[in-house]
């Protein structure tokens, strides 16, 4: 829609414009209505979108909205430009100007503004030459400008802006992010309720189908929503929307504050950066401190910090302990993240000073919390190499790659960068957490050349690694010389899958009882601590007892207690598939699913079969069966944190499908507000919302569709 073609391009402009402005920008409107009502209309729905785009806000956010609606001749615009203050806008300005008229371009090439009194044979005497306003907003002292020109024919403004940019001091078209839009091309009329409902649109799909994670969107990302808006224009009601283009541009991909993003939302900050990929979610606590069992009270912490008391208190004691090496281990889906990321964030210190979470954090027992700040770094090896896994580390613990040697790969320079650190000067001994290792696609290699050189470097641990590291980068698992001591010592904590011992393995990747095995032969003086332990019984019913606290019929202390026990004797080890059972149950009006040898049978059947409960009511929530499960399937198969839903998400859907999907962000839409919905996660990645399936053994799942009687008829152990 927007090309190179006739665009003024400024000066390289400055990096600084991604930067978050503080101070509130400014939209300053010029609306020219005529004697026509529906042209008055159009110019309605303009304004609505555009304040609610650039909305207001308090002293510090949004915009203040400064308006000129129809005024009657060019003394009352040129009067307009002094008093709203365009032209004196200071430096620290966010200044955007929307126009919207119809318009005439002169035979000398000049674009005009027609007033309700402008004679077509007078344009210069008696309509408002549009580049006045324009130049008005490019020559302030403004450091960020966005002018929209909705008029017709307003490509016309082209050939005259050239010129005054030209007069531009240096300074603006160096440091400066100016951007004028045109909607409208040669010999076209404005654009009236068609572009209102473009921006519309535009502004919806931002909201969330975009994804976008940033406060601000560049050009291009402003641009790829208009476009996107226009093709379903086109293809829901057969209108053609040619415009806009850009006619003076900045650089297109860098944020710019005059373009707010609407689908932006401050991500609360629960933990620290070093701890959030580990740690439980703001979604996770808000979950258990409010719908699951209830505010925090002086009898009821939520389960999430009060139950499994057991592992929590193991956890607790070794990250205040010596150095040394815990392996948090279980079957698919026995909790062994959600473990780990309670001892995560329970240790973090700004999770701590949260006045939210103080009670809660408080009424806990005191043995299962963590020391505050005793856990420093957590990182998830999901989908990970030992390149990223290590770079992960290093990162988060203030390190850097040894660049000192320059033929060595960057692994091995991360590998010197780790052991700089922990041999280049005394300190406290640091805790690294290092969750879902049977996740990796390589998790040997992570244990071989991330984890084990790690653990060798560092004072206080017993390794069966030979090292120093061999030149080919990684460490043997077999000999048995204890490492060079190491100044700082390492607490890890690794959260591996694994089978019950004499249970048959089950699921792709690696042998999970071979990974497990190697990290005894690795780390042979390691703690191991199972999460599918003799408890686990009394913890899952714990666990559902306080989910089913909201369900219709949750104050009846026996029928929960009843409904519980049912559960808990139905899903073995399994959390997943208790909060699914106990989801469904809270939707029942009444516990007659407890009863039903149908919903039972399902229960048996583990995930696959209250996932096929669920997917076979979705129909009554809008969606088709096929396409739920096409749009899940995609979601399984997104790399590294999951898959973003622009483009992509609908794509991968229709080819796994291989058939069309109708309005898929609408499907999409509807998914997230179904009870398929608790079968997704959402995280974030390269700046933009990602999706995923709420557990590794639902992605498997997902991923084999459909599965076979041999995958679905038993649970491990």
């Amino acid at each position: 829609m927007h090309g190179e073609h006739g665009a003024i391009g400024l000066a390289a402009q400055a990096d600084c414009a991604a930067e978050v402005v503080d101070s509130c920008g400014s939209l300053v409107i010029v609306a020219v209505d005529d004697d026509d009502p529906e042209f008055s209309k159009a110019i309605e729905e303009q304004l609505s979108v555009v304040t609610a785009w650039w909305r207001e806000g308090p002293p510090g956010e949004g915009f203040e909205q400064t308006v000129l609606r129809s005024p009657a001749e060019r003394h009352d615009v040129e009067g307009f430009l002094h008093y709203s203050g365009i032209r004196e806008a200071d430096e620290h300005a966010v200044l955007v100007v929307y126009i919207t008229s119809h318009g005439a371009v002169g035979r000398s090439g000049r674009h005009f503004l027609l007033l309700p009194d402008t004679d077509l044979d007078r344009l210069p005497a008696t309509g408002m030459p549009t580049n006045e306003i324009v130049i008005a907003a490019l020559d302030s002292r403004a450091r960020h400008v966005l002018v929209i020109v909705n008029a017709c024919e307003a490509e016309g403004i082209d050939v005259e802006l050239r010129a005054f940019v030209r007069d531009l001091a240096q300074v603006r078209t160096a440091g400066g992010t100016l951007n004028v839009v045109a909607t409208t091309q040669a010999r076209s009329p404005v654009l009236g309720r068609e572009f209102a409902v473009l921006l519309r649109m535009a502004f919806e799909w931002l909201q969330d189908a975009a994804g976008i994670t940033q406060p601000y969107l560049s050009i291009s990302e402003f641009f790829q929503a208009l476009e996107g808006a226009a093709e379903r224009l086109e293809a829901d009601r057969a209108l053609s929307v040619p415009g806009p283009r850009l006619v003076v541009q900045s650089r297109l991909t860098v944020p710019l504050p005059t373009l707010p993003n609407p689908g932006y939302r401050r991500k609360p900050v629960v933990v620290l950066q070093a701890r959030e990929e580990v740690a439980a979610t703001h979604e996770e606590l808000e979950y258990w401190l409010d719908r699951a069992s209830g505010r925090a009270s002086s009898d009821d912490p939520g389960w999430y910090f009060s139950g499994r008391q057991d592992l929590n208190r193991q956890l607790a004691k070794f990250v205040e302990g010596p150095a040394g090496v815990l392996v948090v281990t279980g079957t698919a889906a026995s909790g062994k993240s959600a473990v780990l990321a309670r001892a995560v964030t329970l240790s973090d210190p700004s999770f701590r000073a949260s006045p939210r979470y103080a009670e809660a954090v408080s009424m806990s027992p005191k043995d299962s919390v963590p020391q505050e700040g005793s856990v420093h770094v957590a990182v998830s090896a999901r989908n990970r190499g030992p390149l990223s896994l290590v770079e992960a580390i290093g990162t988060k613990l203030g390190c850097e790659p040894d660049r000192s040697q320059s033929g060595a790969d960057e692994l091995r320079q991360w590998q010197e960068g780790l052991r700089s650190f922990f041999q280049s000067e005394e300190g406290e001994t640091v805790t690294v957490v290092v969750d879902g290792l049977d996740e990796s696609p390589d998790p040997g290699a992570c244990l071989r050349d991330v984890l084990a050189p790690m653990a060798a470097n560092a004072a206080g641990l017993t390794t069966a690694s030979s090292l120093p590291i061999p030149e080919q980068g990684g460490c043997s698992a077999t000999g048995s010389a204890l490492p060079p001591a190491g100044l700082r010592g390492l607490r890890l904590l690794v959260g591996v899958r694994s089978s019950r011992p004499g249970s048959p393995e089950r699921g792709v990747g690696p042998s999970l009882g071979e990974l497990l095995h190697d990290l005894r032969n690795f780390f042979p003086a390691a703690q191991v601590v199972r999460t599918d332990g003799q408890r686990v019984r009394e913890d899952v019913t714990a666990y559902v007892t306080a989910l089913l606290a909201g369900a219709p019929w949750g104050a009846d202390p026996a029928m929960v207690t009843r409904a519980a026990a049912t559960v808990a004797s139905h899903v073995g080890h399994s959390f997943l598939d208790a909060r699914l059972a106990a989801e469904q149950l809270r939707r029942s009006e009444d516990v007659a699913l407890l009863s039903d040898p149908q919903w039972l049978s399902q229960l048996d059947r583990g995930t696959v079969g209250l996932f096929e409960e669920d997917l076979d009511q979705v129909s009554d929530e809008g969606l088709s069966r096929d396409e739920a499960l096409a749009l899940l399937r995609a979601a399984a198969f997104g790399l590294g944190r999951g898959i973003p839903w622009a483009h992509v998400w609908p794509a991968v859907a229709q080819g796994l499908l291989q058939a069309p999907i109708e309005h898929a962000d609408d499907k999409i839409r509807r998914l997230l507000g179904s009870r398929l919905a608790g079968y997704l996660t959402h995280d974030s990645e390269d700046d933009r919302v990602v999706y995923r399936p709420t557990h590794e053994q639902l992605g498997a799942i997902l991923r084999q569709w459909p599965q076979t009687p041999q995958q679905v008829g038993r649970r491990d152990g």
